[in-house]
């Protein structure tokens, strides 16, 4: 047991995370060198387009060191703060985790969250300088936030090039040295495991991904799911070698995958403990569950698709525990569903993976913010965002934040400013990221975290087409918002929707009031001309008689007509946004 080592890799986004995997499987022998892809544990393409993880992965490896042989259980993890969760899984299941730093960009937002997270968790902390072969690498500087922020010896910092190998070797050996073995209760010899993750495959049901704290589990046994209460037989238990190899049993301390058969996806909740059938051990700790932070209508463009895409959302479900959705009926787009999501980059990756790996066209609505309703007011999610910059950048961040209703909280100016400041989740979804990115030259990172909600005067904007509201572009807005959101909306959709033969108004109304219009003339026809010959003559006053029941005419068109907002419309104005 003393011969396993379980342990992550964490960092901020684009750190190295998934290079420093590639150089420890290549050293390890999983793959050989030069022989296989870059990347290797990213095996979504959008990851690998991106250049992102978006995924947690484990893998297991075999090394030896001064004569023994040692298991090492490896799990990657994101970066992005949208997919944080998957953070949260991942260090449940390990005694370890090395905290990746750019050399070039030094502790960023995310490696204080993702570290402070770690030394909750009481886990091993290996701190790791990289890309230190980069010409703008300063690696000095970073030694030093590491140990300002962390309070983490420089002697025991590493300094390695995940890309070209430097240092690679002696940081795996310090892994097993420091990273302690698994700890488990000697008297306890019944299964007790924990699902970190899980996904469906169509021949097998639902496999899920288990960590093995206590007993063991094979091949028939039959296994209870605590909170679940479901029973089966174990048909495959296996470990991931980064493929899917099948072992005789899963023992105390390891990490691997259990094969269930069961098809109901929703019985296999991650979070959830595996033990045996008639085993009296109680659920693990398991997992807070995740909320979802922004919704947005998602509908097929073809009504026929609505069931394919029920069935999508309830695979991507599976190892995507924060995702969370009803159904919804809407007049212009037929039947979808409202979809909750953690963040803007979450919402877009589920949408590509629904259209890539279902091959579902889709029309999804901007993301907004949900609001809670008590006592007949308004109650607006608050968020805390922490933000790292270089000091030259202080000035312009503080003043885009207060613009976007942020209050102060705290600033630290130790090596590099870090800023603390309280905002309402739905001014931080709009384009702050972009704005902080502008105004900071590319430098600021940013994360956050839900805080509360506080009271807010604000109502639904509703928007009216002949005096008929369109639900698909209604939303809650805070009152000193209002104008310039009504403004916005009502001038986009006087772009897309097309001249008819009466008039159309589209309206911005806000607690029964009108606070935008645009209008859509007519077509005009030239009624006094039939065929080739004028009609009414050269008398003026006959003429305005035809006029004028031309625009009788229009009237009554305009009270029995239809606007019909097409779907490529919809489209228009939801990219815009």
């Amino acid at each position: 047991m003393n011969h396993i080592r379980n342990f992550a890799i964490i960092a901020h986004i684009d750190h190295g995370k998934s290079t420093l995997a590639d150089r420890l499987l290549e050293l390890t022998g999983v793959v050989s060198k030069d022989k296989h892809e870059e990347q290797l544990l990213d095996r979504n393409p959008i990851s690998r387009e991106r250049g992102i993880t978006i995924k947690l992965a484990p893998v297991r490896m075999s090394y030896e060191l001064d004569g023994e042989r040692f298991q090492l259980n490896l799990i990657d993890t994101p970066g992005h703060v949208d997919f944080s969760y998957e953070v949260d899984r991942t260090l449940s299941c390990v005694e370890g985790a090395v905290l990746l730093i750019d050399a070039t960009q030094g502790i960023q937002a995310q490696t204080i969250s993702n570290a402070y997270k770690a030394l909750e968790k009481n886990l091993t902390i290996i701190p790791v300088i990289n890309k230190i072969d980069l010409p703008h690498a300063d690696v000095p500087k970073a030694k030093k936030q590491i140990v300002d922020f962390l309070g983490i010896a420089e002697a025991e910092i590493h300094e390695i090039s995940a890309k070209t190998g430097l240092g690679v070797q002696e940081l795996l050996n310090d892994i097993i040295k420091k990273v302690p073995g698994p700890n488990f209760n000697e008297n306890n010899t019944e299964l007790q495991s924990l699902i970190f993750d899980s996904y469906y495959d169509s021949h097998k049901g639902v496999i899920a991904f288990v960590r093995i704290f206590d007993g063991q589990v094979k091949k028939r046994d039959k296994v209870r799911l605590i909170a679940d209460k479901s029973v089966f037989e174990v048909s495959e238990v296996g470990v991931f070698g980064p493929e899917l190899t099948q072992v005789e049993s899963l023992q105390k301390g390891e990490i691997g995958y259990v094969v269930t058969n069961l098809k109901d996806i929703h019985q296999v909740r991650v979070g959830d403990s595996m033990t045996a059938e008639k085993s009296k051990n109680p659920a693990l700790s398991g997992y807070k569950k995740v909320k979802s932070m922004v919704f947005a209508s998602m509908f097929p463009t073809d009504a026929s698709e609505y069931l394919n895409l029920k069935k999508a959302l309830d695979k991507l479900y599976l190892n995507d525990s924060s995702l969370e959705f009803t159904p919804i009926f809407s007049q212009a787009l037929g039947a979808g569903f409202r979809v909750g999501f953690l963040g803007l980059l979450h919402a877009d990756v589920v949408r590509e993976r629904l259209e890539r790996e279902y091959e579902l066209d889709l029309v999804l609505t901007p993301p907004q913010v949900e609001y809670q309703f008590e006592n007949n007011t308004y109650l607006e999610p608050y968020v805390r965002i922490f933000m790292v910059m270089p000091p030259e950048y202080q000035g312009p961040v503080m003043t885009i934040c207060q613009e976007y209703r942020g209050r102060f909280i705290t600033m630290d100016n130790k090596n590099q400013i870090t800023l603390t400041y309280e905002m309402p989740l739905a001014e931080m979804i709009s384009d702050f990221f972009d704005r902080l990115k502008s105004v900071s030259s590319g430098y600021a990172s940013l994360d956050w975290e839900l805080v509360r909600y506080e009271p807010v005067k604000a109502d639904k904007l509703s928007l009216l087409i002949n005096g008929d509201p369109i639900e698909e572009f209604s939303e809650i807005v805070v009152q000193e918002r209002a104008q310039e959101k009504a403004q916005d909306l009502t001038k986009r959709l006087r772009e897309v929707i097309h001249r008819q033969q009466f008039e159309i108004k589209i309206q911005g109304q806000y607690k029964g009031k009108i606070i935008a219009s645009e209008r859509i003339a007519p077509f005009r026809k030239d009624v006094l001309m039939k065929g080739s010959k004028a009609v009414g003559g050269g008398d003026v006053g006959r003429k305005r008689k035809v006029l004028e029941r031309q625009k009788e005419g229009k009237k009554r068109m305009k009270m029995i007509g239809s606007v019909e907002v097409p779907k490529e419309a919809f489209l228009k104005i939801f990219n815009k946004k």
